[in-house]
């Protein structure tokens, strides 16, 4: 499992495998809230990271293995800045047959050749955590080639060129993106959007900066009020009745949390592992040097360490 992870019990994606095709923490962005720490390559500049032969066999091999709702580009940075991500999509859904999603940080749809490598899958999630660039450069931390305007147009020029199933995700700081005046900026710009949904979200896992605080749910929902009818507040998902297979069980924690920090609980409800047999391989991978506990508000997270895993 060198570029999948999962399958994941994702909260909006049902079950889905997840696959991750740039070295770690390679994005266009260093955002506050990141799960993953602070960005180790800002860059801008696409490229070929992987043999993408390799990628596609081994995403088929264990989609051939499990029920899936999506395969799902997603991991440790921007996956537009692989530019094989275009190849991949069409392969992947010509020889699994199944549905593939793009979470994508939005800031390369400038480009033409991004928005045509994404266009043929079934579902774009984009991010627009910021409508001005003050607060975009306070929340996201972007590279310093990328221009604010020039972002935005590109996105709202995607949303309304893709036919598909668009997703917007915004995630908001506690007193950084969540003021009424910058809410209503947020609904200016929707309005210009064709989407399908919008999925308000706040820091979850252990963030990059400790000013990266949360908003309570009942917040989100109260802000949800105030911008545009299709908007929810995220909640916790909890797959029910989908067969995960077991291979590898240690292997795949390692592989999940090496991409986000979770929980025992995460892991039994994303994995299908159970709590028990969760802490025995979690305890394993502690004493090889493979993975480390963290605390965030109040509640025990494992993340990998990245130079042994």
């Amino acid at each position: 499992m060198r570029y999948t992870y999962g399958p994941v019990a994702s909260r909006r994606l049902g079950l889905s495998l997840g696959v991750d095709i740039l070295p770690h923490k390679t994005c266009s962005l260093d955002c506050i809230y990141c799960q993953l720490g602070r960005t180790s390559d800002l860059t801008i500049e696409r490229k070929s990271f992987f043999p993408r032969e390799e990628i596609l066999a081994e995403v088929v091999e264990i989609a051939a293995q499990n029920n899936l709702d999506y395969v799902t580009f997603s991991g440790s940075g921007e996956p537009t800045l692989n530019s094989d991500i275009g190849w991949l999509i069409r392969e992947i859904k010509s020889k699994s047959g199944r549905p593939v999603a793009v979470l994508t940080n939005s800031t390369l749809l400038w480009m033409p050749e991004v928005r045509e490598d994404i266009m043929p899958a079934g579902l774009i999630v984009p991010s627009l955590d910021a409508a001005t660039e003050e607060t975009w450069r306070k929340v996201n931390r972007p590279h310093p080639d990328l221009e604010f305007d020039k972002v935005i147009e590109g996105l709202v020029t995607f949303a309304n060129e893709y036919s598909g199933n668009l997703w917007v995700e915004i995630l908001l700081v506690k007193g950084i993106n969540d003021s009424p005046e910058h809410i209503n900026a947020l609904r200016r710009v929707l309005s210009r959007m064709r989407y399908t949904k919008i999925h308000l979200n706040t820091v979850v896992r252990p963030p990059s900066e400790g000013s990266a605080v949360a908003l309570s749910y009942g917040e989100l929902e109260e802000i949800a009020k105030r911008l545009p009818a299709d908007t929810e507040a995220v909640l916790p998902f909890r797959e029910k009745g989908k067969q995960i297979s077991a291979h590898g069980e240690a292997e795949r924690i390692l592989a999940a949390i090496a991409r986000r920090p979770m929980t025992v609980e995460q892991i039994k409800e994303s994995l299908g592992i159970t709590a028990t047999r969760a802490r025995i391989i979690l305890s394993e991978l502690i004493s090889n040097g493979k993975a480390k506990q963290v605390t965030h508000e109040n509640k025990e997270f494992y993340e990998a360490n990245q130079e042994v895993a």
